[in-house]
């Protein structure tokens, strides 16, 4: 006699399937901060010791796509840095995005834009914000906002929900130093 054992969800599943249950049609402008709550609570009751968390720190990849919903089109994503990762400014376009740190100190520096966009290619920018994402801690971005990363302790950790696949969206990197902006 075979005996059936059913196996319970992990803390993964039961974040994207909550994800699922409050996407409705993508639009509502309070999404990005319910976001937010389930990617702090699913920060918050993974465990180390869980499978699948163990496997994306053992593994260590930079970048790797956890989830793609195949109805809604929203995805997550996992980046495990080395401390001293850090990336240019950028905006992800139309798309909002929500960062939440696992483990480590990444500092997110938001920017905004102080010309009036009107010579191409060109872009000057200013330091607006700085947020520090510690263990636990989520952050939502909005479509438009210019922000970088840098892992200042490591490895971080670190998860990003993306409202959207960007690259299908039109988006910008700004190097501050020669104070250009190229399309991504």
């Amino acid at each position: 006699m075979a005996i059936s054992v059913k196996r319970e969800a992990n803390s993964l599943e039961h974040y994207i399937n909550d994800l699922r249950s409050i996407w409705g049609d993508g639009k509502n402008p309070q999404l990005p901060f319910r976001v937010k709550a389930l990617l702090e609570r699913l920060l918050a009751s993974t465990r180390l010791e869980d499978p699948w968390m163990a496997e994306l720190i053992a593994a260590g990849k930079p970048s790797r796509e956890l989830y793609r919903d195949p109805e809604h089109g929203f995805i997550q994503m996992c980046h495990v840095h080395k401390q001293g990762h850090s990336n240019l400014p950028h905006d992800h376009g139309p798309c909002w995005v929500v960062y939440g740190s696992y483990s480590g100190l990444t500092e997110i520096t938001t920017y905004r834009r102080t010309d009036n966009g009107e010579d191409p290619g060109r872009a000057s920018l200013q330091k607006k914000e700085l947020h520090r994402l510690t263990p636990g801690v989520a952050y939502p971005y909005l479509p438009g906002d210019i922000h970088s990363t840098h892992a200042v302790e490591g490895p971080a950790v670190v998860f990003r929900f993306l409202s959207q696949d960007l690259d299908k969206v039109e988006r910008y990197r700004y190097n501050l130093e020669k104070g250009m902006v190229s399309r991504v």
